[in-house]
């Protein structure tokens, strides 16, 4: 996986800006963690985040006394997992602040369950919901003001610091501001945005601004009455002569293959950023066509994948949908898998949907296809928890070596940079050069002492470039030794993880022991070396993760955790389906980030089982219930769970096999 963090131009934005380790780590881990294409367990929607906590328990509060759902039984749980969600981020709030108030939110939070009861349960969730409610605006206020300690204050401690960068996270993603625009906005805004708190407190929750948003609707020419139904909005047919809607002559050229009927349509919006406000606006569009299409029912009314933003006194912006690609796509399994058919049917139509609870509900559908009981949810908790190991220490290889090879990648930008402004210089002093005027001969003298200036300093530059990539490289070549069986000589740097040797990567995390071998210790070596070059984020996770594999009782709190926080996703996802299907409610506070997650939850649990039945297929074995799958995980996590905590050392883990057929994962072969 490429993730887009690991960008040469903000490595070298911070860089340049001298930033801290913390400092760096901060902003790493937050764009890595907002990363669309981030592991579950790795994302922000899972993230332990007191503010998402207490906003679904208001709405699974307030959705009970309105209208009964979720049920009580299902109502009581979601609150449970609620209260244990803030509970698990009460250490970040205490270290930096505004420990109070979470604590308070906790406390009411813990009551709540015992005090639905009998006939007056509606009533008491009536008035109680307010007061929940009353707690989420404080507290995301002060979790803005952490950005301050985390940039300015003491060194905290890696898991306090992990717990934070993802209480800040969820904030951004409640706002809705779109990961690719931060993204951008750290590389635009680099140079003068990463240097203090207040300056990256505005680039993570930038002022609101005014937007219209400029869509092309496919099936009609006109949509009558639509300025009754979204404010604001104004249509224009395809090819007016004198359109009223923004962006006609871009949404005009792109639709220019349309042959059938078709409208432009605006809208105006407020968001933090353009791609933001696209979002926005097509979601109202797209609801607003539901009418249109119960009105007309044989009208296919579609929204074209390109939009156009206009900012007050900005320049138009063009977005596209954007959709990833491969040149060879792989499917989950060489068979077909007859117990996974409804799953995958459901995880790709819940993938292609824009509405979030739509997605959400066809995705619990997948679960569902699993015969997974809304009473077994603490199985398929567990079951991805486990999961969840291999997962995260894949992802520590990732980003580790992609860190370094970045710092690396940075490094020779800069030179290039600088070598293509010294040819720039020396083409101007050739110019200058034999001129009689006297301005002439001043100019060619001062370009010519800049030229010896800048070959002064691009000297050592290039020396230091090229020690880096000569350490980088060697490094590699004991990782590719090791851990890649070898790999091409062709690409030396090439550290993808496709042949990585996980039970080897998770020996060079493990400390060394007198019988360790010497590649393990090798690789050890590299592996710490590279996580220094890389610095930031990588080498915070690093040191983190090796401390867990130090102390089994570390790794076993930390499974523990994992299981608590998609225990209470499933719980939320649950009371989300009754809701998108008894109440037909299909929009809610934080849906977005319930769709990715359940998205997320439906991906892992057809990775880890796809691999068992391609494992049995190649074996001739009889093919297990998926069901029966998840509660043998489930089994052995909470085996697992034991030997931990009996266990002195980590090293029988079985990484390789954590969730496959045929082992305990406590035993290597």
């Amino acid at each position: 996986m490429r993730y887009s963090v690991w960008d040469k131009e903000i490595r070298s934005n911070f860089d340049r800006r001298q930033l801290t380790r913390q400092q760096r780590s901060f902003l790493e881990g937050l764009l890595l963690c907002l990363e669309p294409g981030a592991y579950l367990s790795e994302h922000v929607s899972t993230a332990n985040s007191t503010v998402v906590a207490l906003t679904r328990a208001h709405q699974t509060l307030a959705g009970y006394a309105a209208g009964g759902q979720p049920k009580l039984g299902l109502l009581k749980r979601c609150l449970n997992t609620a209260a244990s969600t803030v509970a698990a981020g009460l250490p970040a709030h205490q270290a930096l602040g505004g420990g109070q108030q979470a604590t308070q939110a906790h406390t009411l939070l813990a009551s709540l369950p015992g005090l639905l009861t009998g006939t007056t349960s509606k009533a008491t969730a009536a008035a109680y919901a307010p007061q929940v409610h009353a707690h989420i605006g404080p507290i995301a206020a002060h979790i803005r003001t952490w950005v301050t300690s985390l940039w300015d204050g003491p060194v905290l401690p890696h898991d306090v610091l992990a717990r934070a960068r993802g209480e800040v996270a969820a904030l951004i993603a409640l706002d809705g501001r779109d990961p690719r625009s931060l993204h951008v906005d750290l590389i635009r805004k680099g140079s003068r945005a990463v240097h203090d708190a207040a300056s990256i407190t505005a680039v993570l929750w930038p002022p609101l601004r005014s937007y219209r948003v400029a869509v092309v609707v496919e099936g009609a020419h006109q949509l009558e009455h639509l300025d009754q139904l979204l404010s604001g909005a104004r249509q224009s047919p395809l090819h007016a002569p004198r359109p009223i809607t923004v962006g006609a002559k871009e949404l005009s050229a792109y639709a220019a293959a349309i042959t059938g009927p078709a409208v432009m349509v605006d809208l105006p919006v407020i968001a933090a950023d353009p791609a933001t406000a696209v979002i926005r606006v097509r979601r109202q569009i797209s609801e607003a066509l539901d009418q249109y299409a119960a009105g007309q029912r044989l009208v296919d009314l579609s929204l074209g994948r390109r939009a156009v933003t206009v900012a007050d006194g900005a320049r138009r912006e063009q977005h596209d949908l954007t959709s990833t690609s491969t040149s060879v796509a792989r499917p989950l399994t060489t068979h077909w898998p007859v117990s996974l058919r409804p799953a995958l049917r459901s995880a790709h139509l819940a993938a292609r949907l824009d509405a979030p609870m739509a997605s959400s509900a066809l995705a619990w559908s997948a679960i569902d296809s699993l015969d997974v009981e809304s009473t077994q949810l603490e199985l398929v908790a567990k079951a991805c928890a486990l999961h969840s190991i291999r997962q995260q220490l894949i992802g520590l290889y990732q980003t580790v070596t992609g860190s370094a090879l970045n710092h690396l990648r940075s490094a020779q930008m800069r030179l290039s940079h600088n070598t293509r402004g010294l040819a720039k210089l020396e083409r101007a002093v050739g110019r200058t050069q034999g001129h009689d005027q006297p301005a002439a001969r001043a100019a060619h003298t001062q370009l010519d002492e800049r030229a010896r200036q800048a070959r002064q300093q691009l000297a050592p530059q290039e020396q230091a470039a090229r020690s880096l990539e000569q350490t980088v490289t060697s490094h590699a070549a004991v990782l590719r030794r090791v851990l890649l069986g070898g790999g091409g000589d062709d690409q030396p740097l090439n550290l993808s993880s496709w042949m990585l040797d996980v039970d080897g990567w998770l020996d060079a995390l493990l400390p060394p022991r007198p019988q360790t071998g010497q590649d393990v210790l090798d690789a050890q070596a590299a592996i710490d070396a590279l996580g220094r070059l890389a610095g930031g984020y990588a080498q915070d996770a690093l040191t983190l993760w090796r401390a867990r594999l130090a102390d089994p009782k570390l790794l076993a709190d930390w499974l523990q955790d994992q299981q608590d926080v998609l225990h209470a996703l499933l719980e939320w996802l649950y009371a989300t389906r009754n809701s998108a299907i008894h109440r037909g409610q299909f929009t809610a506070p934080a849906d977005a980030m319930t769709a990715h997650a359940a998205r997320g939850v439906v991906d892992m649990l057809l990775e880890f089982l796809g691999n068992w039945h391609k494992i049995q297929y190649v074996q001739g074995a009889a093919e297990s219930d998926a069901l029966d799958v998840i509660r043998e995980l489930a089994n052995r996590k909470d085996s697992l769970a034991h030997s931990l905590n009996q266990a002195a050392s980590c090293h029988p883990l079985n990484l390789d096999s954590v969730t496959g057929p045929g082992s305990d994962c406590w035993h290597r072969p």
